[in-house]
Formats: C-alpha cells, structure tokens, sequence
C-alpha cells in the first residue's frame, strides 16, 4: 500500500480504518489555501481506492473548523486576471465535487467559525457533527456572489445516505 502523500496544511491520522484529516493553519482560522485545496485532493484520490480507509473524519486545528477561503489567495489570483481568479474558484469546486462522491463516508467535525468553503465542505459531507460553538455563515453573500456549487448539494448531502456509501 502506498504511503499517505506528505502535507504542509494538513495532519493525517490513520486509525483503525478511519483517516483523520486536521485542517492545520490555526493562525488563520484554518482558512482554505490553493495549497491546502490541493492536499485535500490529493489525499482523497490517494484514499479513493482503498478499502482499509473506511471513513474520513475532517476536523480543523485549534479554536474553528475553517473560516472560508484563505482572503489572500483569493487577493493574489484577482491581481491576475478573470482567468487565474476563476481557476481558484474551479479548484474548490472540484474539491466539492470529490469530497462528494468520495466512496467513504466522509465526517466534518465543526467548530467554531464554519464559514464559505467550510461551510460548503460540511454541506457536503455525509455526516456533520457541529459543537456548540459552531458559527455558519456564507460571507461571499454579501459580496453578492452565489456560492454556485452549494444550493444543489444541500438536501442530497445533509439530508440522505448515498446508496452503496457504506463499504
């Protein structure tokens, strides 16, 4: 079996044939980088086809889950055009997309601020366990942008199993 691939942005936990996924930037909330979306994805499609990998479980270091994505990417690909903004956005979304129809069941333990992505990772998780100190919200609202991706996931997502979820 080959090995989990090395992160910078996250901490991977084998166990028992679950895989514990921390979202490790507690400095910014654990706010989603290009980095940190690409770990992500890399570390599902190395899990995708595993059978000893069960389940996952995403939770977020320190005091939040994930405020969103991290601002200054997002400042970073404006400054270079429509084009790289919207290869930003076209990241995350197929993130989302994985994350969705990954075949484990995938498990957002949230806590504290669950905001933009964060919000969208836990609406398309199978399981969505929040602590009390759980705040959502979808800031780019009131920046009168549609979170394009979340409407159509949320009563799939939150609401029913997949069928053929569990192994």
């Amino acid at each position: 079996m080959n090995p989990l691939p090395a992160c910078q942005t996250l901490l991977l936990e084998p166990r028992n044939g679950v895989l514990f996924i921390s979202l490790n930037r507690p400095q910014n909330r654990n706010a989603m980088s290009l980095q940190m979306v690409a770990e992500l994805r890399t570390v599902m499609a190395a899990v995708r086809d595993r059978r000893s990998v069960r389940a996952l479980v995403l939770r977020g270091t320190g005091e939040h889950f994930c405020a969103g994505g991290d601002l200054k990417d997002m400042a970073g690909a404006r400054a270079h055009g429509s084009a790289a903004y919207r290869e930003l956005n076209r990241a995350f979304g197929a993130l989302l997309e994985e994350a969705q129809h990954l075949p484990q069941v995938l498990v957002c333990v949230l806590q504290g601020a669950v905001l933009g992505g964060g919000f969208g990772l836990a609406c398309v998780s199978d399981i969505a366990i929040a602590e009390h100190s759980a705040q959502f919200g979808m800031p780019e609202t009131s920046l009168a942008c549609c979170p394009r991706k979340l409407p159509r996931s949320w009563c799939s997502a939150s609401a029913w199993p997949r069928p053929g979820a569990w192994p």
